[in-house]
């Protein structure tokens, strides 16, 4: 029974560390969910089309947007605005069985939420919500 609690509480942790993600459509206002884990660092959404994409996050640097970027050459400061201090700045590349890429630049604060913008290969883009 002693060894139960700690178990319960370990699993309660890494469960709360799982947090819904509201993409809204730019064009069109679609809006669509995801999750993000804070413990494994990943992304998880399913776009409209039903494709399920998934991938790891990282921390933004120039070199996350590179060339094959969806989101090279853009301004990072005029996309996620100029107050982004003392939040973690993120990328994430997230790709799906049929080679359908989503892209996030984000900022999050430490409690998990956050705002950011992603793209998609097929055109979409949206605004982001953690």
């Amino acid at each position: 029974m002693t060894r139960v609690l700690p178990i319960a509480l370990t699993l309660s942790l890494l469960a709360a560390c799982s947090h819904h993600i509201q993409f809204i459509g730019t064009a069109d206002g679609t809006t669509i969910t995801g999750t993000h884990n804070l413990w494994r660092q990943t992304i998880e959404v399913t776009l409209p089309s039903g494709a399920r994409l998934d991938g790891p996050y990282q921390t933004l640097t120039t070199d996350s947007i590179g060339e094959r970027s969806l989101f090279f050459g853009a301004n990072l400061t005029e996309l996620l605005g100029a107050h982004m201090s003392g939040r973690f700045h993120g990328y994430a590349r997230l790709t799906g069985q049929d080679d359908q890429v989503l892209e996030i630049v984000f900022a999050l604060e430490w409690s998990g939420r956050g705002y950011g913008v992603a793209r998609t290969s097929t055109g979409p883009e949206y605004r982001v919500m953690f």
